[in-house]
C-alpha cells in the first residue's frame, strides 16, 4: 500500500508541475486549438499538447517502478509490471501516433494502421483476452483478434469522448480507479502498482483540464489514456476469477465505449464517413439541452461514476445481483438513449416497427423480380407478361400497355378495383402505359417510375425485341 501511494503521488506531482509549463511554452509558441464557432466548443484558443506532459510521466512512473525494484520492495516477476515493462514500445508508438497527429496531422486511416501496429505488438507480448489452456488454434486467433480490436476501440473511445473541457480525463479517472480498487480487493498487487501511477497523472493534470480547461489531451493524450486503459483492462481480465468479473472492464468503460457505438451507427444510417467529425456526440446534445459545459461534465462523470461502481461490484457480489445490476444499468441507458432523441434511430424504428419497412422491401422484391422476367423477355408480348404479372403481385388496380399499334391491358378483381386515379406514362411519342393502383398503398407509385424505365430502355436497346418489331416502331425514349 505504501508503495502504491509513493508511486501514485510522484505521478501526480510530477504532473501537476510539468503541465504548466509546456501549456505555457506551447502557448508561447502559439501551438493552439483555435474555436470554430461549431464542433469546437471552448472560448478561446488553448494548447492541446497534453499528452506530452502525460507521456513523460508515464515513463517517469516506469523507471520509479525499476527503482523500487532495485531497492528490493517490489517483484518484477509480477506478470504485470513485467507487462508495463515490456508494453513500453506500443506506447510510444501510439504517444507518437497522437503527437504527430497533433503537430502535423494524419489522416484517420494512417492512425489507424499504426493503432494496429502498436496493439498487435502488445497482444503478442501477452496483453490480450484469457483463454483457456489446450484452447484450439482456431480459438486463440480469434481471442487475439478481440483483443486487437479491443485496444484499437479502447485508445479510439476516449479520443472521441474528448470533446468537452476535463471530460475524457475524468471518465478515465473514474474507469480506472474501479479497476484499482478490484485489483486491491482481489489480491494483485502488480496490477495495482502498474496502474497507480496513470491515475496519479490523470488526478494531476485534471487540475488544469477541468473546465475551464487551459490545456487539452490533444490526440497524443487521448490516444495514449485510451490505449493504457485498455491494456489494464486485458491485465485485469487475464486474472479475474468469476464470469462477470471478467467483464468489469467493458461495465467501467461502458460511457466511452456506447459513444463509439453510437456514432458508427448515427454515421453509417446517414451514409457520412465513419471516421468524420460532427456535433452530434451526448455531449453536444447535453449543451443543446441548455446546460453548461461544467454541468454537462459533471452529469458524464455521474454516468461514469456509476458504471465504474458497478464494474467493482462485478468483482464481488454474488452472481446473480451482479446480473440483475447489470440489467439494471442497460435499463437506464436505454432511457437514457431515447432522452437523446436521435432523429436517426427514430427513422429506423418507424421503419422497422410501423411496417413501412416491409412495403419498402416488397417493392425491391418486385422491382427485382420484373427485371429478371423482363431481361430475358424476346418479344412485346413477354415484355407485357412481365410488366401484368409485376403489377398483379404488387397489388395494382389496373396496368395497360400499348407498343406498336397492340393494345394489352389487365384489371384484377380486388377489393379497390376502380378505386383511384389513372396515370398514365408516355413511353414514347406513340407508346403508352397506365397504371391504377389503390390510394392506400402509396408505396406502388414509387414502384411505377422505375418498372416504365425499365421497360423503356428494354424496348429501346434489346435486340431481340428490335428482330420482331420494325426500327421504325422501336421507342426512342426521353431520359
Amino acid at each position: 500500500m505504501f508503495t502504491l501511494l509513493v508511486v501514485a503521488i510522484c505521478a501526480r506531482l510530477t504532473t501537476f508541475f510539468l503541465t504548466p509549463f509546456v501549456r505555457d511554452f506551447f502557448g508561447f509558441l502559439q501551438f493552439v486549438d483555435k474555436p470554430d464557432f461549431d464542433r469546437k466548443v471552448h472560448a478561446r484558443p488553448i494548447p492541446r499538447v497534453g499528452g506530452i506532459p502525460l507521456g513523460i510521466t508515464y515513463l517517469f512512473s516506469v523507471g520509479i517502478l525499476v527503482l523500487i525494484w532495485w531497492q528490493g520492495l517490489i517483484d518484477l516477476r509480477d506478470p504485470s509490471i513485467r507487462l508495463m515493462i515490456r508494453l513500453s514500445p506500443a506506447v510510444a508508438l501510439i504517444f507518437a501516433v497522437g503527437l504527430f497527429d497533433d503537430f502535423r496531422g494524419l489522416s484517420p486511416l494512417q492512425k489507424l494502421a499504426c493503432e494496429l501496429v502498436a496493439a498487435t505488438y502488445a497482444c503478442a507480448i501477452g496483453v490480450r483476452l484469457a483463454t483457456p489452456p489446450g484452447s484450439s488454434m482456431i480459438l486463440v486467433v480469434t481471442v487475439a483478434v478481440m483483443s486487437v480490436l479491443w485496444l484499437v476501440l479502447c485508445a479510439n473511445a476516449i479520443n472521441l469522448i474528448d470533446g468537452l473541457d476535463g471530460l475524457a480525463t475524468g471518465v478515465a479517472l473514474l474507469a480506472s480507479v474501479s479497476l484499482l480498487m478490484a485489483a486491491m480487493i482481489h489480491h494483485r498487487p502488480g496490477l495495482a502498482l502498474v496502474m497507480a501511477p496513470f491515475i496519479g497523472c490523470l488526478f494531476g493534470f485534471l487540475y488544469y483540464n477541468f473546465n475551464p480547461a487551459s490545456i487539452f489531451l490533444g490526440d497524443a493524450g487521448s490516444l495514449l489514456v485510451g490505449f493504457l486503459l485498455g491494456c489494464y483492462g486485458l491485465m485485469w481480465h487475464q486474472q479475474a476469477t468469476t464470469g462477470l468479473g471478467m467483464a468489469a472492464p467493458l461495465v467501467a468503460l461502458a460511457f466511452p465505449l456506447g459513444e463509439v457505438m453510437l456514432s458508427i451507427a448515427r454515421r453509417f444510417l446517414r451514409n457520412t464517413p465513419i471516421f468524420g467529425a460532427d456535433r452530434n456526440h451526448i455531449h453536444h446534445r447535453l449543451l443543446r439541452r441548455g446546460l453548461s459545459h461544467r454541468g454537462v461534465a459533471l452529469v458524464l462523470y455521474g454516468v461514469s461514476a456509476l458504471t465504474a461502481l458497478l464494474a467493482f461490484l462485478q468483482t464481488i457480489l454474488h452472481p446473480r445481483m451482479a446480473t440483475v445490476l447489470l440489467v439494471l444499468l442497460i435499463t437506464v441507458a436505454y432511457i437514457g438513449f431515447r432522452a437523446l432523441e436521435y432523429s436517426e434511430f427514430g427513422v429506423l424504428g418507424n421503419l422497422l416497427f410501423s411496417g413501412e419497412f416491409r412495403r419498402l422491401l416488397r417493392v425491391k422484391i418486385h422491382l427485382k423480380e420484373y427485371e429478371q422476367s423482363l431481361a430475358s423477355a424476346r418479344t412485346v408480348d413477354e415484355c407485357w407478361l412481365a410488366l401484368r404479372n409485376t403489377c398483379r403481385e404488387a397489388k395494382f388496380s389496373y396496368v395497360a400497355l400499348r407498343v406498336n399499334g397492340q393494345f394489352f391491358e389487365d384489371e384484377p378483381k380486388t377489393p379497390h378495383t376502380g378505386e383511384g386515379e389513372r396515370l398514365q406514362v408516355q413511353l414514347s411519342s406513340s407508346d403508352i402505359a397506365i397504371f391504377r393502383h389503390d390510394p392506400d398503398m402509396p408505396e406502388l407509385a414509387m414502384l411505377m417510375a422505375p418498372v416504365v424505365e425499365s421497360l423503356r430502355k428494354k424496348l429501346r436497346f434489346n435486340q431481340d425485341l428490335q428482330d420482331v418489331n420494325s426500327p421504325e416502331e422501336i421507342a426512342v425514349l426521353a431520359s
